[in-house]
């Protein structure tokens, strides 16, 4: 089996934890970076996450269908990378009305006002475009598994650990503390900020901001979930804080990692990682009203208890080490794959722009506002020939 892989990290983290037991199997094209043109593959693989780098991935996959490894299942930060972001806030616009009706197209146009916020845009998940290409998908957590099998039905859907097959970070790098300005006999409290926003989450500021004052001493010190330093930072941290608004489906960078290098992160009541991961291993914070009491009594304790502290250690580096199997992983994804149809989508129309595919959202958007669910597959080659178009 000739398989490519489609990833911007595909020479780091889980990608290259595989490639050699997917290499030994058979052939194996990598592709980080938009090519010329596409190899020639009897399965493609793409890497789907909510990040503008995945762009070359999204577009790939739009032209053929695949096998989508899905990270996370709001892609709004993608999408809007992908059209707006371009420059085409009309095609912006469309993909929100596409999946959430007359209601999507209004907040994108909020959106593209600059009045957007955090809470509307996390609304438009914008994933419709990879929902209706992958031919099956592949889940790194059990959140998103569920929604797409929620959602599709139809379609293959299997969940995978693929987020703790690289190797757990080291131990602390030599000056990673003093670089951060954490002065000797403190403890580091490393708060993470989500790639997808913008500011840390104001209630979490104001929570680290009475830690401050906890005995022992503490120091607070932000990262971005995206920091090429993660790793290293994640390891030299005594406690981690990976609290998200809202919370989201998949598990992002920081946890897995975290949980890896033995740090039990806390983690948003709600998000995916609290429901992949059993109490101990985290510790869940209640999102809403509670939430700064909630997380200034947990972090206290955990400064004040290093006995605490290290058992949710063990019991992280534990519950890393026993998904960590690079091989069997590679082996279920082999196995998945070989059950693949190679072709199962219907051609769609010759352009997305063109009025037959403007029909066709038409259909889609109002069938969903009946209640009807999604159209038949084999309305699409339809509509095309409708509109003098065809399928391609």
């Amino acid at each position: 089996m000739r398989v490519a892989l489609w990833s911007p990290g595909a020479r780091r983290g889980w990608p290259a934890a595989l490639v050699p037991y997917l290499e030994g199997e058979g052939e194996l094209d990598l592709l980080d970076a938009e090519p010329s043109s596409a190899p020639p593959a009897d399965i493609h693989v793409y890497h789907v996450s909510d990040d503008p780098a995945h762009g070359f991935v999204y577009r790939a996959l739009l032209r053929q269908p695949g096998l989508v490894v899905l990270e996370d299942w709001g892609l709004h930060r993608l999408v809007h990378a992908e059209s707006a972001g371009r420059g085409e806030e009309a095609a912006y616009r469309r993909e929100a009305r596409r999946g959430h009706g007359e209601l999507g197209a209004y907040v994108a146009g909020q959106v593209v006002r600059g009045l957007g916020g955090v809470l509307p845009t996390s609304f438009l998940s914008m994933n419709d475009r990879v929902l209706d290409a992958g031919l099956a998908f592949v889940a790194t957590s059990e959140a998103v598994r569920s929604r797409v099998a929620a959602r599709r039905p139809d379609r293959p859907v299997v969940h995978l650990p693929l987020p703790f097959q690289a190797p757990p970070p080291p131990d602390v790098p030599e000056g990673v503390r003093s670089t951060l300005g954490v002065s000797p006999g403190s403890l580091l409290v490393l708060a993470i900020q989500p790639s997808s926003s913008d500011a840390p989450p104001p209630r979490v500021e104001r929570a680290l901001d009475e830690v401050r004052l906890a005995a022992p001493p503490a120091a607070v010190r932000w990262t971005r979930e995206d920091h090429p330093d993660l790793a290293p930072r994640l390891a030299a941290a005594d406690i981690v804080v990976a609290l998200e608004h809202p919370p989201r489906a998949g598990l992002g960078a920081a946890v897995p990692l975290a949980v890896a290098s033995g740090k039990g992160p806390l983690v948003s009541a709600g998000s995916g990682a609290a429901g992949e991961m059993p109490e101990g291993v985290v510790a869940r914070v209640s999102p809403g009203p509670t939430e700064v009491a909630e997380t200034v009594a947990l972090v206290r304790r955990l400064l004040a208890d290093e006995p605490l502290r290290s058992r949710m250690g063990q019991l992280a580096r534990a519950y890393a080490a026993d998904r960590r199997d690079p091989g069997g992983v590679a082996r279920a994804l082999l196995g998945f794959l070989e059950t693949i149809e190679p072709v199962t989508r219907p051609a769609r129309p010759a352009t997305e722009s063109g009025p037959a595919a403007r029909a066709l959202e038409e259909v889609t958007v109002a069938a969903r506002e009946l209640g009807l669910g999604d159209p038949r597959p084999d309305l699409a080659p339809l509509v095309g020939e409708l509109f003098g178009e065809g399928g391609s």
